[in-house]
């Protein structure tokens, strides 16, 4: 797992150590049966204070998992792109319930343009999956006005990514807005299999917004592809 923060923009990726516990041996061959009523209160004791402490432990992970995984999970939560919301874009669209927006000044966007090889969109937007219970962002990218249309956009975007595997483009709809879509993948070193990656593009004329989601790994990736399906479907133009 990597973690990066620039900024305001950051990649939390956070990992839970559960320790083990050891086991007593038994003193002198004696056996749950042979041994005295105040021992084997104790053991039970102990054995109830055990399972309490890993209930605590994993009670956490369990329940954003059960959300995540709730029919609410992929409700709308709140909306990004008009003028007083989270994130400023070119259009607006609808975020998933639970999962965290946070818009990204030019200096951030630019320095996530520098860190993720991008050079012709800059960040502009970071919806975190992590309160949703996934490890992954859905990030949006913007471009000055252009006459590019929404393929040639994503042509450009992907084709600046390093270790890009094979490109699969569709044209297609993002909410009514003429639109075009690209899945991939890309290869990382510390990974055992390539990373699959899917965004879609539209162009306004206050310029193109580019919507990605990757993700921490394949699974993650397709566990948030309901977010990112809404937020395609619900894109509406900012006036």
């Amino acid at each position: 797992m990597g973690k990066y923060k620039w900024g305001a923009v950051s990649a939390v990726l956070a990992i839970g150590v559960l320790a083990g516990c050891s086991s007593t041996p038994d003193k002198g061959g004696e056996n749950a049966e042979d041994a005295s009523p105040s021992a084997s209160a104790a053991a039970s004791a102990n054995a109830a204070k055990k399972d309490e402490k890993t209930d605590q432990r994993t009670d956490g992970k369990k329940g954003d998992k059960a959300a995540a995984g709730s029919p609410d999970a992929w409700k709308k939560g709140t909306r990004v792109g008009a003028a007083g919301s989270p994130c400023e874009l070119p259009v607006s669209f609808d975020v998933a319930k639970m999962w965290q927006p946070k818009g990204l000044n030019a200096e951030d966007g630019k320095l996530l343009g520098t860190f993720m090889g991008h050079k012709s969109a800059r960040g502009a937007c970071e919806i975190d999956a992590k309160p949703a219970g996934h490890i992954g962002f859905l990030r949006v990218w913007t471009t000055d006005p252009t006459k590019r249309s929404p393929r040639e956009v994503l042509e450009e975007f992907t084709g600046e990514q390093p270790k890009v595997g094979k490109r699969e483009f569709s044209d297609t709809k993002a909410g009514d807005l003429p639109a075009a879509e690209v899945s991939y993948t890309s290869s990382n070193p510390l990974k055992d299999e390539p990373q699959q990656e899917r965004a879609f593009a539209v162009v306004t004329p206050k310029g193109a917004a580019i919507v990605h989601l990757g993700g921490f790994d394949n699974t993650e990736h397709k566990e948030m592809l309901p977010a990112y399906e809404m937020a395609k479907k619900s894109v509406a133009p900012v006036s």
